[in-house]
């Protein structure tokens, strides 16, 4: 199997097959239909996995930078079902909402391509809501600066105020005057993924292969 894209920070490509077919003598309708589902779930398995380690703050097992402390505490609203909007935990993992931009891409059997990460689904168009998704995983991964607009310096000081001081005297919430801007690490997601998965994939295909060639049903996408 040729392997592509641990590098890539909007998924990874793996492209062709030859170890898991190189036995069939003949590709008939029945043995390339088993085969399209045995590719289907494993990135379905690939997707189920990498949203579960982002949301974890762990992907390929390993952590990532934490939320500074007014990342944490800053008051930050988010968009939930029905239009409403709920308040986000202090204690959350610093990239668990990219978790919902994880989908697959199974483009093309012969020769065979899946992708899995920030991409466009299977049989859809590219989208501006998937764009962003792939964006904002690029940013993440590669770490970026941001300006501290007036209104954002306002909210922090206010915010200390409340607070007050934490265990130690300290007051994480003191911004100089100085500071006009915030860094956010890199926080590698994709490299370490499939650094830790890439060895199980040319496997669980064969094996979902050989599973469904004896009339067995695999795990639904």
């Amino acid at each position: 199997m040729l392997i592509q894209a641990a590098n890539n920070t909007a998924g990874v490509t793996i492209k062709g097959l030859d170890r898991v077919v190189r036995h069939l003598k003949k590709a008939d309708a029945r043995t390339d239909k088993a085969l399209n589902t045995a590719i289907k779930v494993e990135a379905f398995r690939l997707k189920k996995l990498l949203q579960k380690e982002i949301r974890a703050g762990r992907p390929g097992g390993k952590s990532v930078a934490p939320l500074s402390y007014i990342a944490r505490r800053k008051d930050r609203q988010v968009k939930t079902g029905g239009g409403t909007t709920a308040r986000q935990s202090p204690n959350r993992k610093p990239l668990a909402r990219l978790a919902m931009g994880v989908k697959y891409n199974v483009s093309s059997y012969k020769p065979f391509v899946m992708k899995v990460g920030f991409v466009t689904p299977t049989g859809r168009t590219r989208s501006s809501k998937q764009g962003t998704w792939r964006t904002l995983a690029r940013e993440h991964q590669e770490g970026f600066t941001s300006s501290i607009s007036k209104n954002l310096r306002q909210r922090i000081i206010e915010k200390g105020g409340l607070l007050g001081k934490i265990d130690g005297g300290s007051t994480p919430f003191f911004l100089r005057k100085s500071t006009r801007t915030f860094t956010t690490p890199a926080r590698p997601i994709m490299a370490p993924f499939w650094a830790a998965h890439k060895r199980s994939v040319n496997r669980n295909i064969k094996r979902n292969f050989a599973l469904k060639m004896k009339g067995r049903e695999l795990p639904g996408r």
